[in-house]
């Protein structure tokens, strides 16, 4: 639109430079004068030499003003003179050779619609004015017939077909340039788009770069898109430039325990499945002190229709954290041991005490004294609980955890459980209800086990409102041969996503549980966690708010992985 707009202003005289000024001068003048010559030459009688002379001697003049202009064209004060004066030349060369030059006239459009061009409406008055003025009126006046409307109508057709061009272009080049003007700031606005995109895109860059975090985003079929310094720095230690197999499955990856990793659990390739999780720690490069620990978690990015358009990353070099989180454990392991001995004795004493108090005859003091014990007895077992608790988790953060293994019905175990629960759903006004899939046998520790069905179903109970339900499902496991899943669910307040993230972190309480009072030192799912790992297996958990809580562990018939002694 922009080329056609200026070639049609280069035709009509706009300033579209001199020297095309000069070639469209010298073609009008040429035109012009072409046939006014000829008739002069060869209509010698009707001709008016002296009217030629003057009318090519005034567009002579005009040419010459063209050409000897200044590069940048006429002041725009006397842009108007050129075609004035070629309308004007073109009447008096019409009046010098009438009637055989009438046809003359129609060329005083030419320069009529420069003016129109370059001046819009007060171009178009003053290119009508002169027509009237040296066409149509020197017409009327030389007419030689009696004036009619007919003979009118002739002379005046045009400067009213002037006028009405004149509108039409006006029209024409007002949309061309309100075209242009709209191009031009729709240019402008991608323009600033590209430049802003440009700017995040340089920013995202930057900043990625200089994260302390690593950066790894794929595409759905698991391949790079994007990845930072840090990152790098990570993979050049799990792969580094020695390594004989630097694809994927050569890595060196390895659990906390020193176990490898097998490649289908490795953090890109759980991401490229779609799982999404947090604070997965695993050590990275070759065993010994330059050695890592890095914390890695995953997040999904969804299209529009729902379906999974890439995956991100997130590595944290956790190394220095991580030793001093395990000295603490070790001292927090050294703590608990040696207040076994001290709560053992308590515990002792106090049976001891009671037993000396129940063979003296009844009193008040002595009943005051056997309460007394009964509380002392209580807290003493309590915090026999946390201290047990206690080692069994660092035991299972050091890998120090000892299995038991043996054949175990699911089915017997859940059974016990509920028994030994039932009486506090009863109280608490809640159903406690079992459905049983199947019933089958796998090879576990059953004490550590039943400690996890102990956790999940009484944190169901705590949470769960009078008139709620908690339901136990256990059944095969599909794609695990031999594998069996239990699911404990409530109906209960439910957690956000981000603390159901965290439940499964040692001395985490959700705010619901820390308002409410509810009892408790945040230990029995992340211990939970570890037995469940500790035998192979996995546990998940699924919350939302006000929808209640679901925990699903699953355990195969496979060896656990750890340290464990295998029973009978």
């Amino acid at each position: 639109m922009t080329r056609i707009g200026t070639f049609v202003g280069a035709l009509l005289y706009h300033s579209s430079g001199k020297s095309f000024a000069i070639v469209q001068q010298l073609t009008f003048l040429a035109v012009l004068a072409v046939p006014v010559l000829a008739l002069a030459i060869y209509e010698p009688e009707t001709t008016s030499w002296p009217g030629v002379a003057l009318g090519l001697g005034l567009l002579l003049v005009a040419t010459a003003v063209v050409v000897f202009a200044p590069r940048q064209g006429l002041p725009r004060s006397l842009e108007w003179v050129v075609p004035v004066t070629s309308i004007l030349a073109c009447g008096i060369c019409r009046i010098a050779t009438y009637p055989d030059g009438a046809v003359i006239s129609t060329l005083s459009l030419v320069p009529a619609l420069w003016l129109v061009v370059r001046f819009r409406n007060s171009g178009a008055a003053i290119a009508v004015l002169m027509v009237i003025l040296t066409i149509t009126l020197p017409s009327l006046i030389m007419l030689q017939e009696p004036l009619n409307m007919a003979s009118f109508s002739r002379y005046t057709v045009l400067p009213v077909a002037l006028a009405l061009m004149s509108i039409a272009v006006i029209g024409i080049l007002q949309r061309m340039e309100a075209s242009r003007s709209e191009m031009e700031r729709a240019l402008a606005g991608e323009l600033k788009m590209k430049n802003q995109r440009e700017r995040t895109d340089r920013l995202l860059r930057e900043v990625g770069e200089n994260l302390n975090v690593g950066v790894l985003v794929m595409d759905a079929q698991g391949n790079d898109l994007m990845t930072n310094r840090a990152q790098r720095e990570i993979h050049a230690v799990v792969s580094p430039e020695a390594n004989p197999d630097p694809t994927e499955a050569g890595h060196l990856l390895f659990h906390t325990d020193g176990t490898p990793i097998p490649a289908v659990s490795r953090p890109a390739a759980r991401a490229n499945n779609g799982e999404e999780f947090d604070n997965f720690e695993f050590l990275a490069g070759d065993p010994g002190p330059e050695q890592r620990v890095v914390s890695v978690s995953a997040r999904s990015v969804r299209a529009e229709d729902g379906a999974r358009d890439a995956s991100f990353l997130i590595f944290r070099d956790v190394t220095e954290e991580h030793h001093l989180l395990r000295a603490q454990q070790e001292i927090i392991a050294t703590v608990s041991h040696e207040m076994r001995t001290p709560l053992t004795s308590i515990v002792g004493f106090a049976d001891f005490t009671e037993d000396s108090l129940l063979e003296l005859p009844e009193s008040p003091a002595r009943e005051d004294s056997l309460e007394q014990l009964t509380v002392i007895r209580r807290n003493a077992e309590k915090l026999s609980k946390l201290v047990e608790d206690l080692l069994l988790e660092q035991q299972a953060v050091v890998g120090r955890l000892t299995l038991d293994l043996d054949e175990v019905n699911m089915a017997v175990l859940i059974a016990d459980c509920v028994k030994a629960f039932q009486p506090l759903a009863a109280q608490r006004g809640i159903s406690l209800e079992v459905d049983l899939e199947s019933d089958g046998e796998i090879f576990a520790d059953r004490l550590r086990i039943s400690q996890v069905m102990d956790n999940l179903v009484g944190n169901a109970l705590k949470y769960t409102q009078p008139g709620g339900h908690v339901t136990i499902t256990a059944g095969a496991a599909w794609g695990e041969a031999g594998g069996t899943f239990v699911q404990v669910a409530d109906d209960g307040p439910g957690m956000t996503q981000s603390e159901a993230s965290q439940v499964f972190t040692p001395f985490y309480r959700a705010p619901a549980a820390r308002q409410s009072a509810t009892a408790g030192a945040g230990l029995g799912l992340s211990l939970s966690q570890s037995i469940i790992e500790a035998h192979g297996g996995t546990i998940t958990v699924k919350s939302a708010p006000g929808e209640g809580t679901r925990f699903r562990f699953t355990l195969g018939s496979s060896s656990a992985r750890g340290m464990y002694t295998v029973g009978n």
